[in-house]
């Protein structure tokens, strides 16, 4: 028989005598949490993390009860980890992988693969060891790469991960060296192109670093070109943030009012995205232009 996750949410609750009110609060309403008990419906991957926390039980906990799966485990725990990496909560990332490493090869290599790629990442951002990282990362390559002389999609985006610290750490030259070699690697996977996010994520990087290294015209026509595909597959992923580099770009070429509109169109998406971060980013940089102007006059 199929254990539903709600039930082992209900016996979890009632074995620490929780009521349903304190379950649910900061996390959901009590009326949805029953829901949930009840299996009409499912929690979130960030509510089931913070039911987690509450009832003190691993997330792992709910997908390996009585030997039987309730969610997809090894997906589940990559959409938990893209969700902390989008908030940049690399210690839950490192916590995570350290849990889950051990067992990883057993379960999938592409898995095990994944966790690798962020360990070397969160190796980065919390030890600030760029070598280390970067050997993390070129061991993550190399699980499922073997002889091939052709990368695929997961490894293209470990390789871009290499790209993006070089970047951090103002090594440009070899940022744009790693950048152009993911977007050659792309060129020759046509499904991998076909799904767009991965090449805009690497057009970003490589404008980025163009722009930093002043060319402004080059950096300009990767923006645009990657704005044109988030048009073209329907995707705001990194389209606020090209509008921002397109607008930067266009001021730095003398084109001012179509930069201001780049700019603005970009405070306007990551508004709507509640990015408060970027949204003061955008704002200081329009000041500062804006000032620029009236000296100027």
């Amino acid at each position: 028989m199929k254990i539903e996750v709600g039930s082992v949410i209900n016996e979890l609750r009632i074995k620490q005598s929780l009521t349903r009110e304190e379950l649910a609060k900061d996390i959901c309403e009590p009326i949805t949490l029953l829901d949930y008990e009840r299996s009409i419906s499912s929690p979130t991957i960030d509510e089931l993390g913070l039911l987690a926390d509450k009832l003190k039980v691993d997330l792992s906990y709910f997908f390996t009860t009585k030997n039987e799966p309730i969610y997809n485990y090894i997906e589940t725990i990559k959409l938990l980890i893209n969700r902390y990496k989008r908030t940049r909560n690399y210690e839950a990332i490192y916590e995570i992988v350290q849990k889950e490493m051990a067992t990883a090869p057993e379960k999938s290599i592409s898995f095990y693969q994944f966790l690798k790629w962020h360990e070397g990442m969160s190796f980065f951002y919390l030890f600030k060891n760029k070598q280390m990282a970067i050997d993390l990362l070129n061991e993550a390559i190399q699980i499922t790469m073997g002889k091939r002389v052709i990368l695929h999609q997961q490894e293209i985006e470990v390789l871009n991960s290499i790209g993006i610290i070089h970047f951090k750490t103002k090594d440009y030259d070899e940022a744009i060296i790693i950048f152009n070699e993911a977007l050659e690697f792309i060129e020759n996977i046509p499904h991998v192109n076909q799904e767009g996010t991965i090449l805009v994520k690497i057009i970003h990087g490589l404008a980025q670093t163009l722009t930093e290294l002043h060319c402004y015209q080059e950096s300009l026509n990767y923006t645009l070109k990657g704005i044109n595909i988030c048009n073209s597959i329907e995707s705001l992923y990194l389209f606020a943030e090209l509008h921002f580099l397109t607008g930067k770009n266009l001021i730095h070429l003398q084109q001012q009012n179509e930069g201001l509109q780049y700019l603005n169109h970009s405070r306007t998406i990551f508004s709507i995205q509640k990015n408060e971060e970027y949204v003061q980013i955008v704002d200081h940089e329009l000041e500062r232009i804006l000032q620029s102007i009236l000296v100027l006059n």
